[in-house]
């Protein structure tokens, strides 16, 4: 499985990403009206392609903007540019693990109240309670379900 979860991640490396076109054209007078949609933004931290791609692809389905790093270090400086309103946090990681990352965002007074998902394939009890302990809000182990992974994304964001 590693060594196709590799594979994959180099063809998708490969994979030109195409704009997404713009439109023109002005706003519909009722939408003046209305103040704007809020849309959350999601950061997504795996040092595996395939699955930032797969897990983005399911929350851009939802209308969820998504930001993505393969390393604690990048999701650092994304997370000292742009608020976030759910984190997906891998727990393997190059440089600076999971459980670190998770603790340095729960001292962190200002993204503090972030929700922290950790999705992993760490699933033993040992796992889960480090996770626990390093301040997750909830810990989802790799394959997720769809179901449980919708469940955890509108519990935290309330769609």
């Amino acid at each position: 499985a590693t060594r196709v979860l590799s594979v994959l991640d180099q063809i998708a490396a490969q994979l030109p990403v195409k704009p997404v076109p713009s439109v023109i054209a002005g706003p519909e007078p009722a939408a003046i009206l209305q103040p704007p949609a809020v849309i959350p933004t999601v950061l997504v931290v795996d040092d595996s392609s395939t699955v930032r791609r797969q897990v983005s692809l399911e929350l851009e389905r939802l209308a969820i903007h998504v930001d993505a790093a393969e390393s604690g270090e990048q999701a650092f400086e994304l997370l000292a540019r742009n608020r976030y309103d759910l984190i997906f946090l891998d727990v393997v990681l190059p440089g600076i693990d999971g459980y670190h990352l998770c603790k340095a965002i729960k001292k962190d007074k200002t993204i503090k109240k972030t929700p922290v998902v950790m999705l992993t394939s760490k699933s033993s009890p040992f796992d889960r309670v480090k996770g626990a302990l390093s301040g997750c809000d909830a810990y989802l182990t790799k394959p997720v379900k769809q179901s449980a992974f919708q469940g955890v994304v509108k519990k935290y964001l309330k769609n």
